[in-house]
């Protein structure tokens, strides 16, 4: 284990306890959500930390360790609401942190326990999920691991978390664009050094946890072997270049030289086809460096310039070579594009409608309908975007990207398959003719102008969001809510927690009743929201 990582988890030993269950670990961690001011590439701004410390601690455990996170808010003037990124969360779909679709938002001065049990391995990540707070930092690595990974190495390094730094500069008022990036960061900093040993091979994890550009990744003169994709172990795979879309997780292997004769550099730069050039910033540096560090008495190399390279995770081959699920018994065609609402707020649709969050968690109406209406998307409200999925049921999503740039596309609560996907241009092939193991993943890049088709088992009852990972897209309505399973949903009589039905009832939120929280007639949706409060920025 590296010292960076083992620096990393001692720093949060105070806040964290750790018991033994007959089933892995209980891992429990105590969490107070505050402000501090950082400047990561020398501008100094608010972020959001956890115990005083940013960057946001990891989560470290093992496969079968139960994770509880004790978090009070005091952060004064916002709520909070944390996903765990990738995690499915079977039969604990109330943690899964959504505010307003699984939980309530906390508000300040609030107390609240997520708890579940880890059953995936692999590389994850947590994140605010309300108000795009995650951009002000509120996120951090989420790491499982697995004696049974089917790869060796001698060590591994810190999380390698990719983002970049949004400037306070930046402001909503831009017309409908996204504001853009003053800097790249790797770790939450720049020039960052990693100390390797001539000879020794190296498992660096990978996570995009920007807001809106993907990323190329290079190690100068060192092939990078992939080994899982959002915590999806696959076959080897040599690449000289990644791509990583935002949201999206890579665990690669990397052999260092057989010598310390010199360092090498380790570039990164942002796609900045993402952004508004009319808003970029002056002084805007879409690249950043750190380095391999073989001998510390050596020069630090300059960087090479990075030439894009092409790239297809379409060609990875999952380690357990699941077949191709049967044929779809349900297929739902998604269109996203966007559009100035009625307040002049640009906006993100699916098929037209924009989503916003309804006056009952979504969650909620779904354990308290009536078994009569509980399959009938109109009591979750037009405004979530609904879609009743059977249990059990085979589903397609043929999802067309209408707008002229790229999205991430990710799905809570599952992995699907990718059966097609149109090329991205040159650097970035398409998928048309079935490979006979299908990549799996929870977080797909869907190209400009372009589609995708994915498929997935609805096995796993709750409410699940498909969405937009720029996270201004999000914000701005760019979700579907996927209400699955609901009779076997009632049919497990899940137990939500006291924090959870506390942080409502303290607040006025109802936990029962249509999306307006009607439990007279259900199918009377008088009061629930369909459109965004006026002036929110999309």
């Amino acid at each position: 284990m590296s010292s960076t990582l083992s620096s990393l988890s001692s720093s949060v030993a105070a806040s964290s306890l750790t018991s033994s269950t007959s089933t892995g670990k209980l891992r429990i961690y105590n969490w107070n959500i505050t402000w501090v001011r950082a400047a990561p590439d020398g501008f100094a701004r608010p972020f959001v930390d956890i115990n005083g410390q940013w960057p946001c601690p990891a989560l470290d455990v093992n496969l079968g360790d139960t994770i509880k996170i004790n978090v009070w808010n005091n952060l004064g003037n916002e709520t909070t609401a944390i996903h765990f990124h990738g995690i499915f969360q079977r039969n604990t779909t109330f943690e899964d942190g959504p505010a307003m679709v699984t939980q309530c938002p906390i508000p300040p001065g609030e107390f609240f326990v997520y708890q579940f049990r880890v059953a995936q391995s692999g590389t994850y990540w947590y994140h605010a999920r309300i108000v795009g707070q995650y951009i002000d930092g509120f996120r951090g690595p989420l790491i499982i691991r697995n004696t049974q990974a089917p790869y060796k190495v001698d060590q591994e390094e810190a999380p390698y978390l990719i983002n970049y730094f949004l400037s306070s500069n930046n402001t909503y008022a831009t017309g409908g664009a996204e504001p853009v990036p003053n800097s790249a960061l790797i770790n939450e900093a720049q020039n960052v050094k990693f100390s390797v040993t001539p000879g020794k091979k190296y498992l660096f994890r990978i996570i995009n946890i920007g807001a809106i550009a993907g990323h190329y990744l290079q190690f100068d003169q060192h092939i990078m072997t992939i080994v899982e994709a959002d915590g999806v172990y696959t076959q080897p795979h040599d690449v000289p270049q990644l791509f990583v879309g935002v949201a999206q997780r890579y665990s690669v292997v990397v052999q260092a030289k057989p010598d310390a004769s010199r360092n090498y550099a380790i570039i990164l730069t942002m796609n900045s086809d993402m952004f508004a050039s009319y808003l970029a910033p002056a002084g805007m540096n879409a690249n950043v460096t750190g380095w391999l560090v073989y001998n510390a008495a050596k020069a630090l190399p300059p960087p090479p310039t990075l030439q894009i390279q092409p790239f297809d995770d379409s060609v990875l081959i999952p380690a357990d070579q699941h077949a191709y699920l049967d044929p779809p018994t349900q297929t739902i065609y998604l269109t996203a594009s966007f559009c100035p609402n009625a307040n002049g707020s640009t906006r993100g649709l699916f098929n037209g409608v924009t989503y916003v969050p309804q006056m009952v968690p979504t969650l909620y109406t779904a354990l308290t309908a009536p078994a009569n209406v509980a399959t009938n998307p109109q009591i979750y409200g037009t405004g979530s975007n609904p879609f009743v999925l059977p249990y059990g049921a085979i589903i397609e999503i043929d999802l067309n990207n209408h707008d002229g740039r790229t999205h991430p596309f990710h799905l809570h609560g599952h992995n699907f398959q990718v059966i097609n996907r149109a090329s991205g241009g040159p650097n970035f092939p398409g998928l048309y003719s079935a490979p006979a193991i299908p990549m799996h993943r929870d977080t797909l890049v869907v190209y400009a102008q372009g589609s995708a088709v994915i498929r997935f088992r609805a096995d796993n009852p709750g409410i699940n969001l498909l969405h937009c990972h720029t996270e201004w897209h999000v914000e701005g309505g760019l979700t579907v809510t996927f209400i699955e399973a609901p009779a076997e949903l009632q049919a497990m009589k899940p137990y939500i927690p006291i924090s959870h039905r506390d942080v409502c009832d303290k607040h006025g939120i109802s936990r029962k009743g249509n999306a307006a929280g009607n439990t007279n007639n259900w199918l009377d949706l008088t009061g629930a929201n369909t459109n965004p409060a006026p002036q929110q920025w999309g």
